[in-house]
């Protein structure tokens, strides 16, 4: 639409031009034109329509600024919000692996205290194993010597 109305307002400007501007190689220096009412009613017509497109243009043209620099100042907070998430995401990227690398150790941690308490609770096992072995052989020593002072 923008084409079309450049167009004939450039083809009326021409037309009006080349009808006002004195021909080439005329003798005299200072010629006169004559124009009929209806040519001169039509120029003024075609000079208020390209004024008018003109300051239609112009309003448009100022619009069309508000509105670039209304998207520039949200274009330059969505780039400061996209940096400010970008280093965010950065720190959070960071405390995972952090995190993760804190996980690994705490399951090898535990890995490493299941193993300990497993071997701990069969060291366990055996010392009381040898400790009723150690009371089962007193109880026998006392029956024995009960035994033998009773028998006496």
């Amino acid at each position: 639409m923008w084409r079309k109305t450049r167009i004939y307002a450039m083809a009326f400007l021409l037309l009006a031009l080349c009808l006002c501007w004195p021909s080439v190689g005329g003798c005299s220096a200072s010629r006169t034109f004559e124009i009929s009412e209806n040519e001169l009613q039509m120029l003024e017509e075609h000079l208020t329509a390209l004024m008018q497109n003109n300051n239609e243009l112009e309003r448009l043209l100022n619009e069309s600024g508000l509105e670039l620099t209304t998207a520039s100042t949200a274009l330059i907070e969505s780039r400061t919000e996209i940096s400010k998430l970008k280093n965010r995401l950065e720190k959070l990227q960071q405390e995972t692996n952090q995190l993760s690398e804190s996980l690994r150790i705490a399951n090898n941690e535990l890995q490493n205290a299941r193993i300990s308490f497993r071997e701990s609770e069969k060291e366990h096992d055996r010392i009381e194993g040898r400790l009723r072995n150690q009371r089962n052989i007193w109880e026998i020593i006392c029956v024995i010597v009960a035994g033998v002072a009773i028998a006496k």
